[in-house]
């Protein structure tokens, strides 16, 4: 969900790598012809070892480091890097790399002599089988290795960071794969903002989401993409009633329902609508006939999707409806929340944690672990979207309507903490 663009980010000079958009931080991203120019593998066949490691740009535009670690002939490690040109790093700056990894540890490495010799500055990290993850790498936290021996004074002087890297080194034999989507960096990352959508629309905003260069918000029958700065990219008029949304590997995901909503008999006509995150074309419709009362929310978590919705008034716990990537019904989760206004109307699954915005007054927030059992409910009005963002932060969306006027939409940060702790029923998360 990934979402540090509108901040003032550091400007990025990269004089021999030409795949940098210096205005959004990226140092790398992989989606241009010569994207795999700038990269190279180095394996410890340079030390007489066997591990197989290489790289490739796929179809998805994503970069994959692939092979085999071997720890024969005293070997056991494999890298990619990226070379030349300084990346006009500055103190206090953090690198951002959104990965999807095997669940193994890998290092991220930067490098400050152009022939990417001599130390290697490395940090730490542990992907998640099959879920891409964001990792933060803050400047000072970076340590001198070289040969596998740390060198604790060696201090790291980013205006001198000149390459980059990851690399496998954690000494278990076998298969390795690591995709990267993007590497970017900048000062200000994990700030606090907030962005009014540009434009009133007819109907009222039912929910939004984001990626890095990008939020996505659904006003009923308008479904809008800005920048980060809430600037209008491009509109298009939508069906009666498209609710709350999510983002997943290039794509948008909302819940919709073309029935009645929260009918005690059940005449929803609930659907998962599907749209290019580029340009809002509309790719595909799964009709979710599960969701009884109507579709209004949608988060995701490992591949799968979560559809939840409305609810007659004297329901007193809510349910959440799991489906494959392919939208084949799996799984009815009940939270047992106690009573809810019409039910979820907005979802997302961030920071370990699921969040449910719920329509009433006073508006009410869940909180599940990720088995869906309750961890706080909270008189916080999230009801027009909520979803997660690095930096231990989420995006909350918020707007009004005005008689002749239309409505708008606005969407700001808050950490977890401080959104339940304020009014809530019982106590801090």
């Amino acid at each position: 969900m990934n979402c540090k663009a509108v901040l003032a980010v550091t400007a990025i000079m990269m004089a021999n790598i030409s795949l940098v958009n210096a205005q959004e931080g990226f140092l790398f991203r992989f989606d241009k012809p010569n994207s795999a120019r700038p990269w190279q593998t180095v394996n410890d066949g340079v030390m007489g070892g066997r591990s197989d490691g290489r790289f490739k740009i796929n179809d998805e535009k994503k970069m994959e480091f692939f092979g085999t670690l071997s720890l024969e002939n005293n070997g056991g490690f494999a890298s990619v890097r990226a070379r030349g040109g300084n990346l006009g790093l500055k103190a206090g700056d953090v690198i951002v790399a959104r990965v999807r990894g095997d669940g193994r540890e890998y290092n991220f490495n930067v490098y400050a002599q152009r022939n990417l010799g001599g130390y290697s500055y490395r940090q730490a990290f542990k992907t998640k089988k099959n879920e891409w993850i964001e990792v933060e790498f803050p400047i000072e936290k970076f340590a001198a290795t070289w040969r596998g021996r740390r060198f604790p004074n060696a201090k790291l002087d980013p205006s001198k960071v000149t390459g980059l890297g990851f690399q496998l080194g954690d000494k278990k034999a076998g298969p390795f794969k690591l995709e990267v989507e993007w590497i970017k960096a900048g000062k200000l990352l994990g700030d606090m903002f907030k962005v009014r959508c540009e434009g009133t629309y007819k109907h009222h905003l039912q929910g939004v989401c984001a990626k890095e260069e990008a939020i996505f918000w659904s006003f009923t029958t308008t479904l809008v993409k800005t920048d980060m700065k809430g600037t209008l990219l491009k509109k298009v008029p939508v069906a009666n009633h498209h609710g709350d949304l999510c983002s997943h590997d290039g794509k948008l995901y909302v819940a919709v329902n073309l029935g009645k909503f929260n009918d005690p008999d059940g005449n929803a006509d609930s659907w998962v609508y599907v749209y290019d995150a580029e340009n809002l074309k509309e790719l595909s419709r799964h009709e979710t006939p599960q969701v009884f009362h109507g579709a209004g929310g949608i988060g995701v978590r490992k591949g799968n999707f979560f559809v939840v919705g409305g609810l007659p008034n004297d329901v007193e716990v809510n349910y959440v409806y799991e489906y494959d990537a392919s939208f084949q019904f799996i799984k009815k989760h009940v939270v047992k929340s106690g009573h809810t206004h019409l039910g979820i109307q907005t979802a997302t699954f961030a920071h370990d944690r699921w969040w449910f915005g719920c329509y009433g007054q006073p508006q009410i927030l869940l909180v599940t672990d990720g088995n869906f059992q309750m961890k706080g409910r909270h008189e916080v009005d999230c009801s027009l979207g909520i979803e997660g963002l690095s930096g231990g932060r989420l995006l909350v969306g918020s707007g009004r309507c005005e008689k002749d006027k239309g409505c708008i939409g606005i969407a700001q940060t808050a950490f977890p903490k401080k959104l339940t702790g304020a009014n809530s029923a019982e106590g801090k998360e």
